[in-house]
């Protein structure tokens, strides 16, 4: 099976970010992997000795995690700290990126967060880990059928294998159907709800062919400003995390991150799950 890889700073802050990479190695019996990158700017006996440093610090905060874990290959890699993560990634085949919020404070040069740029350049759905607690029995989804929020509940179901998935699709009925009254904001309403439902049943049945546990769906379709309507949604669900694609496009050879996806994890109000 392919492994889950976890990127540490080694802080106190990504705890957490090991402890949830540790929950879910064991519930998907996935073998583990935990990075540390050691810059490579530095003189090379300063990263010889934080290479083996690196390795202890790794180790005991794996034994720290709950119930402990046994799969676990420790991997120290020399080099700037996105492009690294983003090499192992592919180089170990991964099935998703976990990280914590630390790496929001590493800038690097003028292109943004590690967090920020792994995310957005990863072909690997990443999830940032901003809470503790939770054992992910329930998800919710931002849906709108492109191709990386198809992605996005794909991974989600399999981080909850079985559980509760919400899903939320925003839909602001268009101009000729706001002016033509009530009846006809509805009846556009009643349309879109149905063909949702039959695209949602055909991403579940997708599930059934991969392997993955259907989780419990329910759809709901409301107006308004998305991130206003996910934070009632997290408020009244308090789900484990956040589903939703990163809505990348090409721009100039580079992909992009929506500012909805950004804007979540900047300030993420649970944690939050990123698929392209």
């Amino acid at each position: 099976m392919s492994p889950i890889i976890v990127a540490s700073d080694l802080s106190p802050e990504s705890d957490l970010a090991v402890s949830r990479a540790c929950m879910l190695a064991r519930r998907l019996d996935a073998p583990l992997i935990a990075l540390h990158t050691v810059d490579d700017q530095l003189p090379l006996a300063t990263q010889d000795r934080a290479c083996a440093e690196a390795k202890d610090l790794l180790g005991q905060q794996l034994e720290r995690c709950p119930d402990g874990m046994l799969n676990v290959e420790l991997v120290i890699k020399r080099g700037p700290v996105a492009e690294t993560i983003l090499r192992a990634a592919s180089e170990y085949a991964a099935q998703l990126l976990v990280l914590g919020r630390h790496h929001q404070r590493n800038p690097e040069l003028f292109v943004g967060t590690t967090l920020e740029r792994v995310s957005r350049l990863s072909s690997v759905p990443a999830l940032l880990v901003a809470s503790e607690g939770s054992c992910y029995d329930s998800g919710l989804l931002a849906l709108d059928f492109s191709t990386c929020a198809s992605e996005a509940l794909r991974c989600a179901a399999l981080l909850l294998q079985g559980g509760k998935l919400h899903a939320l699709h925003m839909c602001n009925p268009p101009l000729g159907a706001r002016l033509a009254g009530p009846a006809a904001r509805e009846a556009f309403m009643i349309e879109r709800q149905e063909t949702l439902s039959y695209l949602l049943e055909d991403e579940l049945e997708t599930l059934d062919l991969i392997g993955t546990p259907r989780p419990m769906t329910d759809l709901k379709m409301q107006s308004g400003e998305l991130r206003a309507l996910l934070e009632q949604e997290i408020e009244q669900n308090q789900p484990g995390f956040i589903a939703l694609g990163s809505h990348s496009r090409s721009s100039m050879g580079e992909a992009l991150l929506g500012s909805l996806a950004l804007a979540l994890l900047r300030e993420p109000p649970c944690d939050v799950l990123v698929a392209r």
